[in-house]
This record gives structure tokens, C-alpha cells and sequence, in this order.
């Protein structure tokens, strides 16, 4: 039989640690997407910082998660929502990992590119704002336990898609030394690449959020 005692508080306090787990993703991040349109290398030892914390959150929070599992061993509906606020955590670790990537291409391409083509620097931003509201759904979806709102979730997915194909055509069609060279343009896909991968694993995350609730398959990452 399921205990379910303490099992409401429990899970207050890890919604609680995920609103600021959430809140430490979305500044680093910033932070590293800020640092690459100003070709700024400096923001790479605090992010690495960051980054350290962020595995030290994820395992302490993933503890607190196993430990709800092997106390109250709830089924169901519970059973799905701790399993989604598991994969939240990885998720945020994994976002937060993204931006350290930017980082260290930020501080390379600091080095080695003059200046960024401006059509790359418009569709970073325009990738980083969809999914910086990705973040901020998310965030509120797991930490107050309110529904995802599905369509504003597809129309950023969306957004980050359109801008992420004009940064690749963009890449395709300039020619390496208008970007710093070989290095600097492979340092410009990494953090292109990485930005879409972010966004990616958020409309995942909504998606099982989603089951967690309502026990419905919705696939939200499709196009």
C-alpha cells in the first residue's frame, strides 16, 4: 500500500528547490548568450561555477526524489509526477551544461572573430527569448502544478525553429574568414546547435509533464 503521508510536504519542498534550480539555468544562461553578442570570454570561470553547482543540485535533489519513491512509494498519478521532477532536474542540469558550452565557445571565439555577422547574433537572441519563455512555462507548470499550456509551448517551439533555420542557412551561405576562420565558425554552430538542443529538451520536458498530469501521450516537439 502506498504511504502517503508527508508525501505533499516532500514534494513542496522539491518544487521549491526547482524554482530555484530553474531561476540558476535561466541567469547562466543569459549570462552566456549576453557574453557571446559582446564577444565577452570573462563570463566562462563563472559559469563553470555554476555548472559545478548545478551537478551538486542535481544530486541532491535526485536523492530527495528517490527517497519520496522508496518512503511513500506512491502509485499512479504521484508515481508519474515524481517521475517527471526527475527528469526536470537532469533537464536543467543538461541546460545548464549548454551554457557552459556557450561559454567556452565565447571565450574562443573572443579570441579568434572581430566581430559576428549580425544576421547569427539576431537569430541566437531571437532562440535564446522563445526559450528563455520555455523556461519560465516550466518553471511554473512544475512548481505550481498548473497545466501546460500547449499551445503557447508549440508556438515557442516554433519560433526557436524558424530562427535556428535562418542561423543555419546563415552559416552555409558566409564565408569563414567573415567570421574569425574555421574555429570561430565552428565555435558559432556549437552555440547555435547547443540553444536549439536546450529549447529541445524543454518541449520534452512539457510533453511528459503533460502525461504526468492527465495520463495523455502528447508529442509537442513535432513540426
Amino acid at each position: 500500500m502506498p504511504i502517503r503521508t508527508g508525501l505533499d510536504e516532500r514534494l513542496g519542498l522539491v518544487r521549491e528547490d526547482l524554482k530555484d534550480y530553474f531561476e540558476e539555468a535561466k541567469q547562466v544562461y543569459e549570462d552566456a548568450i549576453t557574453a557571446f553578442t559582446k564577444l565577452d570570454s570573462e563570463v566562462y570561470s563563472e559559469v563553470k561555477r555554476v555548472r559545478k553547482h548545478a551537478r551538486e543540485v542535481n544530486w541532491d535533489l535526485t536523492n530527495n526524489l528517490l527517497l519520496i519513491l522508496a518512503l511513500n512509494q506512491p502509485l499512479m498519478k504521484d508515481l508519474r509526477v515524481v517521475a517527471a521532477y526527475l527528469r526536470s532536474v537532469d533537464t536543467i542540469e543538461r541546460i545548464v551544461r549548454h551554457a557552459r558550452d556557450i561559454a567556452r565557445s565565447d571565450r574562443s571565439l573572443d579570441e579568434n572573430a572581430g566581430e559576428l555577422p549580425e544576421v547569427i547574433v539576431q537569430s541566437v537572441l531571437g532562440m535564446h527569448k522563445s526559450m528563455n519563455s520555455l523556461l519560465d512555462t516550466m518553471c511554473t507548470c512544475l512548481t505550481e502544478n498548473e497545466d501546460v499550456p500547449i499551445e503557447e509551448v508549440r508556438s515557442s517551439w516554433k519560433n526557436i525553429r524558424q530562427e535556428h533555420r535562418k542561423a543555419v542557412d546563415a552559416l552555409s551561405s558566409l564565408k569563414s574568414d567573415s567570421m574569425g576562420g574555421k574555429a570561430a565558425r565552428l565555435d558559432i554552430v556549437n552555440i547555435v546547435s547547443r540553444v536549439e538542443r536546450s529549447a529541445y529538451n524543454l518541449v520534452r520536458l512539457a510533453s511528459l509533464w503533460h502525461h504526468a498530469l492527465h495520463n495523455e501521450n502528447l508529442i509537442l516537439d513535432s513540426m
